[in-house]
């Protein structure tokens, strides 16, 4: 079993989408703020965060098994899990290679596919975090901008691929795979609901959440991209609506991970998501077992109907807190 950051896991390097129509696909990651990138293969359309973390877009094709995304239509193909060296992705081809295919690349990213069959693509990091001016606010006796006035965003440029959520049958049973095989880690739990784990001890709230979904089977459920504060996601979000997307939640404020959110419907199988102010851990973050009351998803939100919040059975006996 692995443990901890036994890989040197760095975060989502990237996702791979199939969808039906590519041309509204590019579209919408174009009008989302992600960069363009020529491509040495012109069937495979690139986009990427400031950072580097890129989103790659085919057409969907049900006789190609690498173009067939989980769930049909339009969705994921495969996530992409950054690690610091070599020896990191040695390490992971052995561990895998007990039990299941894997392979590289031509461009050297070892792949391989998890228990549910989501294809998994592992490469040394190439993501670069750019500096910049962090976003400075006055509260009452406590002024930190000075003779300035704050930052306006008339559009976003997300920074980085924040994670990746994927509806499942059974929340349990699929993050068992990444927490067992790949030493990932429980940062939170929704009774008999899903649970959210992160890549490594310190960095982000979560970098994968398993959710049981109500459509059975396995299928993208949305991808968050961090951007600089939450005035860019109220700026991203209102440029997005005047191009005529459609928002799914937002804004709003998650409870859980603290992150301040924008979800809008896109073209590829589920939703998007502007995050910022998300929770940053350590080693030292103590998961917590939160009942999935209808109120739990946002401190406060617009534009969604939430749930009655059944829960199925008391936090004690769920099967999340067993991970």
């Amino acid at each position: 079993m692995a443990t901890g950051n036994s890989f040197r896991f760095t975060g989502v390097e990237g996702v791979r989408f199939a969808v039906e129509n590519l041309a509204e696909a590019c579209r919408f990651a174009a009008d989302w703020g992600l960069a363009y990138q020529p491509s040495s293969d012109p069937e495979v359309k690139v986009f990427r965060a400031v950072d580097g973390s890129e989103v790659q877009v085919v057409c969907a094709d049900p006789a190609l098994p690498e173009r067939t995304p989980i769930g049909g239509g339009s969705g994921l193909c495969q996530i992409i899990w950054g690690v610091e060296d070599q020896a990191s992705l040695a390490a992971l081809a052995e561990e895998l290679g007990r039990d299941r295919k894997v392979e590289y690349g031509t461009d050297g990213t070892l792949h391989s596919v998890d228990d549910l069959g989501i294809r998994l693509g592992f490469r040394v990091a190439r993501r670069k975090p750019v500096n910049y001016e962090v976003t400075r606010y006055n509260a009452p006796g406590q002024a930190e901008r000075i003779n300035r006035r704050a930052q306006v965003y008339k559009v976003a440029m997300p920074r980085e691929i924040s994670h990746i959520a994927i509806g499942v049958d059974d929340a349990a049973e699929a993050a068992r795979f990444y927490v067992e095989r790949l030493g990932f880690i429980v940062s939170d739990r929704y009774a008999n609901r899903g649970l959210f784990m992160r890549c490594s001890a310190s960095g982000n709230h979560h970098h994968v959440f398993f959710m049981n979904a109500r459509v059975p089977g396995t299928h993208f459920n949305h991808l968050a991209f961090k951007v600089r504060d939450i005035h860019e996601v109220i700026g991203g979000g209102q440029h997005l609506e005047s191009l005529g997307w459609s928002t799914f939640a937002g804004p709003g404020r998650h409870t859980i991970s603290s992150a301040c959110f924008w979800y809008f419907q896109s073209p590829f199988g589920g939703s998007w998501e502007y995050a910022a102010d998300e929770d940053m851990v350590t080693e030292e973050w103590e998961a917590q077992d939160f009942a999935a009351v209808s109120h739990i998803f946002s401190e406060w939100t617009f534009g969604l109907e939430k749930s009655d919040g059944t829960l199925k059975g008391p936090i004690s006996h769920s099967k999340e807190q067993k991970l």
